[in-house]
């Protein structure tokens, strides 16, 4: 069930900017020499690993409960590959709320340990799969009578994700018009690409997905949201599974390219990202990095601005990407 019962709007896009002002971190952008040098323009990096619950994630999550809670909503529900989870832990906690969250069986324990630190019930899903997860968890809120938040498939959460993050970002880089990002629900991808296209013309979008899961370019291809996709074995669970049809509705006429990337690319460029940057970022945002790496991407004319979105890995998962010989 969408709790929302807002349409996605710029309005609502700079009324969720102006409450997370103050309330999550302003993050920086950083400029990346070898990057720019490949690509013959000027590369930042929007660092959203560096958002308070390590993820971009939280903005969506504290501004939808806001407005929920203003809606007179104290308990609520959602399905989470882990950031998401964490992000409305921390704003359940922060707004007294409660919040039940159901997640994979494959979640990182780095992301399950601080949904739990933060006070939310967590429950561990039998299904490794997102899309499989989010059916279990439905229904499971459903029989409870718990409303239930999309992490992705809903406008507060889109204004918040992608939305709050384009303005910031226009702010940042102002000549910036070409913008790498990770997609798997679509939801911060579409607000961000909602703002970003309504405000400049020439702005383009590229949108990233792993190869093994790329809903947006089968609902591309098929002209329909494709909503479930066959679970992979992925460091990059936060693109797992199916798109949302509300995020598709906004990404079919404004997504400019996709870039597919198999599992050794993302594990490579989070191998860069330690190299050239110093930076810890987790396989669902290296997706973007590892387009941006590629041989074969399009030279842009315009400088570009990547979307790195999490920072949540665990130690284990972490040195063995390391440990790997590029």
């Amino acid at each position: 069930m969408n709790l929302s019962t807002k349409n996605l709007s710029i309005d609502l896009i700079q009324d969720a900017a102006a409450f997370l002002e103050g309330r999550v971190r302003r993050t920086p952008v950083e400029h990346s020499p070898d990057l720019s040098e490949r690509l013959g323009v000027d590369v930042w990096l929007k660092l959203e690993n560096l958002q308070l619950t390590g993820s971009f994630k939280l903005r969506g999550a504290w501004y939808a409960l806001h407005r929920l809670q203003g809606e007179g909503v104290q308990r609520v529900a959602t399905c989470s590959a882990g950031n998401h989870g964490r992000g409305v832990a921390f704003a359940a906690r922060q707004l007294g709320m409660q919040a039940v969250i159901f997640v994979p069986s494959s979640v990182d324990p780095v992301k399950l340990a601080g949904m739990q630190r933060d006070g939310a019930e967590v429950r561990l899903s039998a299904f490794p799969g997102y899309d499989e997860t989010e059916r279990w968890a439905l229904a499971e809120a459903a029989r409870e009578g718990i409303p239930s938040l999309s992490a992705f498939d809903d406008p507060l959460v889109m204004a918040g994700n992608g939305g709050s993050v384009a303005i910031e970002v226009a702010e940042q880089v102002p000549d910036a018009r070409t913008f790498l990002m990770p997609v798997g629900g679509g939801g911060h991808a579409a607000g961000f690409a909602f703002w970003m296209k309504t405000m400049y013309a020439d702005a383009r979008i590229v949108a990233c997905q792993h190869r093994d899961s790329a809903a947006l370019q089968a609902s591309m291809d098929r002209d329909v949201a494709v909503t479930e996709m066959p679970p992979i074995e992925t460091l990059a669970g936060g693109l797992e599974g199916g798109l949302g049809v509300q995020t598709f509705d906004v990404l079919r006429s404004r997504v400019d390219a996709i870039r597919l990337v198999d599992e050794p690319a993302l594990r490579s460029a989070m191998r860069w990202m330690v190299d050239h940057h110093q930076l810890i970022m987790e396989g669902s945002c290296a997706v973007a990095v590892a387009a941006a790496l590629d041989p074969a991407f399009p030279k842009p004319s315009t400088p570009v601005v990547i979307f790195v979105s999490g920072r949540n890995i665990g130690r284990t998962a972490l040195v063995d990407v390391l440990s790997e010989a590029d």
